[in-house]
């Protein structure tokens, strides 16, 4: 009789574990959209952007066709690349492919590239990489910015992995850091300004927020916090630890600045992604006086 109840919840605890794992596989490989609305001050026309990170070399279907056409749905004015689209330890094969991916998207809208930390250690051994993603048609801000016109509105688009603070240094050393540098010449216009920096922290630590007049941060890194707990959130993300507070979607910093944070799309590591679908983020900027409240 013993032997009989063992067996019988062993088989129940097979069963559970199984249904989990195909449940975590079946969320893992399609793509949710998430949509959020935000208002800028010096905006005059819609502006509709496409939100993606964290591919880290995944693929939706054969060259990333179901990413492509869920995004392609979105009828985006623009399409932003907010980093780890690669791993850090990446072959040719998975470049190739990401620039296969860049050429797509660019027959849809313009694409703007931001490096996230895999893309830089991964240029530790190849440093034409950003080289090749412009070529494949993509806009790189990398300490840098362009001043574009998308859907009738004039926007300056930076991008950034530098920390937007001091982080250690002292006053002398982060003045003559290619962020400072970047980011002084970057807030110096009338125009909205919408800033790639793939890891959150660059701007939510020390009250960073508060230096820079920068309208929008758009974030990825977080993975959402890779398994998000129901009325909880994640459970950790890099950098912020466990629970972390800024793990996915919309913030306001300090009185002026407004932050997306993507959960991205892939996983970390061996470390699956749970109660947590791989998102693009569709983000309509809208006038402040047009803005639903």
């Amino acid at each position: 009789m013993r032997r009989k109840y063992t067996l019988t919840r062993a088989v129940i605890v097979i069963v559970v574990c199984l249904t989990i794992f195909l449940a975590v596989l079946i969320d893992n490989s399609s793509v949710c959209t998430e949509s959020c609305s935000v208002s800028l001050e010096d905006l005059t026309f819609p502006v509709r952007i496409v939100l993606l990170s964290d591919l880290h070399g995944k693929s939706f279907g054969r060259e990333n066709s179901r990413l492509i056409a869920k995004i392609q749905e979105q009828s985006p004015d623009a399409i932003f690349l907010d980093g780890d689209m690669i791993d850090r330890s990446a072959d040719s094969a998975d470049v190739q492919e990401l620039l296969r991916l860049i050429k797509r998207l660019h027959e849809i809208a313009p694409v703007y590239f931001a490096p996230g930390n895999h893309e830089l250690e991964y240029m530790q051994t190849d440093t034409s990489l950003l080289t090749q993603i412009a070529e494949a048609g993509a806009v790189v801000v990398n300490d840098s910015y362009a001043d574009v016109t998308l859907a009738g509105q004039p926007l300056r688009i930076g991008g950034t992995m530098g920390h937007a603070f001091y982080f250690g240094r002292s006053e002398e050393e982060f003045s003559s850091s290619p962020e400072y540098q970047f980011l002084k010449a970057f807030e110096d216009t009338d125009v909205p300004k919408i800033c790639l920096a793939h890891m959150p922290d660059t701007f939510i630590f020390n009250g960073a927020y508060n230096l820079w007049n920068v309208d929008l941060i758009l974030s990825g890194h977080t993975h959402g916090g890779l398994i998000r707990l129901p009325f909880i959130g994640g459970l950790y993300a890099p950098m912020q630890g466990w629970f972390p507070e800024y793990d996915q979607g919309y913030f306001r910093l300090g009185e002026h600045m407004q932050m997306v944070i993507t959960s991205g799309l892939a996983g970390h590591g061996m470390i699956p992604r749970i109660n947590n679908p791989p998102e693009i983020v569709v983000i309509d900027l809208v006038p402040e006086t047009t803005q639903e409240r």
